[in-house]
């Protein structure tokens, strides 16, 4: 069976509310194909819930985060892009439970920002525009297609770039202050591997399945047909990509049981169609079906060990091609001074000023691979430090990380591609941390965001909040 893990983007374009992205900005981006990149748009036309009876004054103010405000007009946006997404899941929610869920989220949004910026963290102007750019490509738009969508929906560019400012603030805080500091031990990773060599000892049967699903009317037009399909397809690509079957089915499928990871749950084989069940013959645990279609629209099937099993033991893993730039930490190379350094190059590389591997020659301070131009090989998760493999989570082929500050050194990492590996012992183990890493990381920052809010001065400015 096989591994996969999560490597959403780490500039997205907005909070991940309810499974959406885009949308939780209150922004419908329309394009051609579903985003490759893992950023959901709106369904192209989903089922709009009803409008109020009158627009939210843009002045009015729903809440005070330490000096910043949320707006009734801002929270309107989200509220409503959050609504369409729930309606075309076939789901409710109360209004007032809705809008309270949102507007918590958009909190702890500024409130991490915030605190990611007095703590010394900052986003320069040129990496915002390559975000930009990369988050225009991702819709197969230009950042002139991007800015005129944005505003076609209400929403300033100014705006819509400060809160992709705050994205890529809150992720780098993230990497430092909780990514840096989870650890997984060995007694941990033993238990772990016990607990998936008891579940392949099972007793077969039953299958478990979780799906990504794409929905058709019952009389679906050739257009409504081809867009259905690129936005599977494109769902297809990320898992090949590596991307964890549970992620993607939250942020890109349309079934109810999305929310959940797509899990359908576990049934004797006769109970499932028989679409259902030819789909996944010969497959492994964790391993995926190619897209097919059913009279509701389209999927893509997992065969799931067990469905208390967030992720059944490998034989196989995604393994990544790696360089590194790496440079000491001592008392005559500060810390700070060698991050800023590292982000200076960082920003060089994605100008295109200067390759990564020529950089890395000239200043990589490892012995081992600047020679090489930084190239490390191919490496399996758990294989390097915990921070730089939390890092590596988050990149696709050809992207960079953030500066990384380890005890003795800082390291920039370049993630050069990714191929599905078969596992030996050792490798088995360094995948098992890995995945136990990831649910630790997870929980840590669920934690670290409740700390931060509880630091944090707000006061609920609507009577409705």
């Amino acid at each position: 069976m096989r591994i996969t893990n999560k490597r959403l983007p780490v500039a997205a374009l907005a909070l991940i509310l309810l499974g959406t992205t885009a949308a939780a900005q209150g922004l419908q981006l329309s394009t051609s194909t579903a985003s490759p990149a893992g950023l959901t748009a709106t369904p192209p036309e989903p089922a709009a819930p009803p409008e109020p009876a009158a627009p939210p004054d843009r002045d009015g103010i729903a809440a005070v985060v330490d000096k910043q405000v949320i707006t009734d007009y801002d929270l309107a946006l989200r509220v409503r892009a959050a609504a369409a997404q729930l309606s075309a899941r076939g789901e409710t929610m109360p209004a007032k439970e809705l809008r309270a869920e949102v507007l918590n989220d958009m909190i702890n949004q500024l409130a991490l920002a915030q605190f990611a910026h007095d703590s010394g963290i900052e986003v320069g102007d040129d990496t915002l525009n390559m975000a930009l750019k990369q988050t225009a490509e991702n819709y197969k738009l230009d950042v002139a297609e991007l800015r005129r969508q944005v505003e076609s929906q209400g929403m300033s560019w100014d705006q819509y770039k400060d809160q992709l400012r705050r994205e890529i603030l809150i992720a780098r805080l993230r990497q430092r202050d909780v990514a840096s500091r989870v650890k997984v031990s060995d007694q941990e990773v033993d238990d772990y591997l016990a607990r998936q060599a008891r579940q392949q000892q099972a007793p077969q049967g039953k299958l478990t399945l979780a799906q990504i699903f794409i929905p058709l009317p019952s009389h679906p037009s050739a257009a409504q047909v081809a867009s259905a399909r690129a936005r599977i397809d494109a769902a297809l690509a990320l898992l090949r990509q590596g991307h964890a079957f549970a992620e993607v089915a939250r942020l890109d499928s349309e079934g109810a049981e999305a929310r959940d990871g797509g899990l359908l749950g576990s049934r004797d084989a006769s109970q499932w169609p028989d679409l259902f069940v030819s789909a996944v013959r010969g497959l492994r645990p964790g391993q995926v079906s190619d897209v097919i279609r059913s009279s509701a629209g389209f999927h893509i099937l997992q065969l799931v060990a067990e469905p208390q099993a967030a992720a059944p033991a490998a034989e196989t893993a995604m393994q990544a091609h790696v360089r590194e730039i790496v440079l000491r930490i001592d008392a005559g190379h500060p810390r700070d001074s060698v991050l800023h350094e590292l982000q200076q190059v960082r920003d060089a590389v994605i100008q295109g000023k200067v390759t990564f591997s020529a950089k890395a020659r000239e200043i990589s301070q490892n012995i081992g691979s600047a020679g090489k131009g930084g190239d490390i090989g191919w490496v399996l998760p758990g294989e390097l430090p915990p921070a730089l493999d939390t890092a590596l989570d988050h990149l696709n082929p050809g992207q960079l990380s953030e500066p990384i500050a380890l005890p003795d050194s800082a390291v920039l990492l370049q993630l050069v591609d990714r191929r599905e590996h078969a596992l030996d012992a050792r490798q088995r183990r360094a995948v098992a941390r890995n995945i136990l890493l990831q649910r630790k990381l997870q929980k840590e920052f669920a934690e670290f965001v409740q700390e931060v809010r509880a630091r944090t001065y707000v006061r609920l400015a609507s009577p409705q909040s």
